[in-house]
């Protein structure tokens, strides 16, 4: 394996001040997050790791599944993170109850089961046979409550769906547009997040695959005592008696908000040539290291547009971290992690440990 170079000094990919702008004018955002992660985790024994992937994908907005096998908390942790933004309410935390039956009508949360059998109107809706019937026929879709008026979606065993609902997600994914007969309407949805019990087998989905930038995968805690006593208290509280109080709620009620401003932000300093990359960085010979690797290994193709993408993860993380910290804005090697830890289309243990060690000489 080829050695990763250390950098001679703790830099940053993008200008610092312009990092450090950033970070200052979306501090609130970034604090709430901070916190939100450590509310998550304590709730979620052993999934520090997931909620921290959940963190990332909800400052940058790029696509999340979650990979483990059934019982894991995955659909659990998704309703709880959408319970704390005040996406759905207590009700749906509730067992026996459907998720989000309030909020799906206040078309800010949608959660849908695929399978192979599930049907295009399934997820977008049916159309109004009433007036298709009716004096002057027309094709009017019933939207109320579907995934095209939803802020955030979750779609459970996504992996199952039939080639129809796979071609229009994707598009869905890539252009954040619905295409409804020929017309083509932006929709509001900010974040995706994902579960599947295992990761795509058929070659046809790599292309799907690839679009959920942001991987995190569950197994089930060890049969260690000490472990399983701490997991059954912490999980027993979470299903049968977690009410959240009413002044906790309301911390993270515009954090949906604050989370586009931080985008929007990122987007516009981008175009105004605030936010550049910092070409002479000697993180880059890091990065690319951590790529021939993964490349090398057949961990990761790691495509141009991943690696884009990435850097905006990178940052994210940075600023989190320094925020967490309380350190000054920047990226450091150790934060080139994300990769590592949710960047990778199959599991190497031995050799992310070895690259993970390099990170953090």
């Amino acid at each position: 394996m080829q050695v990763l170079k250390k950098a001679k000094r703790e830099s940053s990919m993008f200008e610092v001040d312009a990092v450090k702008k950033l970070q200052d004018g979306h501090r609130d955002t970034l604090e709430s997050l901070v916190a939100l992660q450590s509310a998550l985790s304590a709730r979620f024994h052993g999934m520090e790791r997931t909620v921290n992937c959940m963190i990332l994908a909800a400052l940058t907005g790029e696509p999340m599944v979650m990979i483990g096998p059934p019982g894991t908390a995955k659909s659990r942790i998704i309703r709880s993170f959408c319970h704390l933004l005040g996406l759905i309410d207590n009700d749906a935390l509730k067992q026996g109850d459907p998720a989000g039956v309030e909020e799906v009508k206040q078309e800010t949360y949608f959660e849908y089961l695929l399978t192979q059998f599930t049907e295009p109107s399934e997820l977008f809706g049916q159309f109004d046979l009433a007036r298709v019937f009716g004096k002057d026929p027309v094709l009017v879709r019933e939207e109320t409550g579907m995934m095209q008026k939803a802020q955030v979606v979750f779609l459970d065993e996504v992996f199952n769906a039939s080639s129809a609902i796979l071609n229009a997600l994707l598009t869905f994914m890539n252009e954040r547009k619905f295409h409804d007969r020929g017309k083509v309407r932006k929709v509001p949805m900010r974040l995706l997040f994902a579960a599947s019990n295992h990761a795509p087998r058929e070659e046809g989905l790599g292309a799907f695959y690839d679009r959920f930038l942001l991987r995190s995968r569950l197994h089930n805690t060890a049969a260690d005592p000490e472990r399983l006593g701490v997991l059954l208290s912490v999980a027993w509280t979470e299903t049968h008696g977690f009410a959240l109080p009413e002044a906790d709620r309301k911390r993270f009620l515009s954090l949906m908000d604050g989370l586009q401003a931080y985008r929007d932000a990122l987007d516009g300093m981008t175009r105004d040539a605030q936010l550049t990359i910092n070409t002479a960085d000697p993180l880059f010979r890091q990065l690319a290291d951590i790529v021939e690797e993964l490349r090398r290994k057949d961990l990761s193709q790691m495509s141009n547009r991943r690696l884009v993408k990435f850097v905006g993860v990178i940052l994210a993380a940075a600023l989190i971290r320094s925020v967490r910290e309380g350190s000054a804005p920047q990226i450091l090697a150790a934060d080139l992690g994300v990769l590592l830890d949710y960047g990778l289309d199959a599991e190497d243990d031995s050799t992310v440990r070895k690259l993970r060690a390099q990170l953090e000489r």
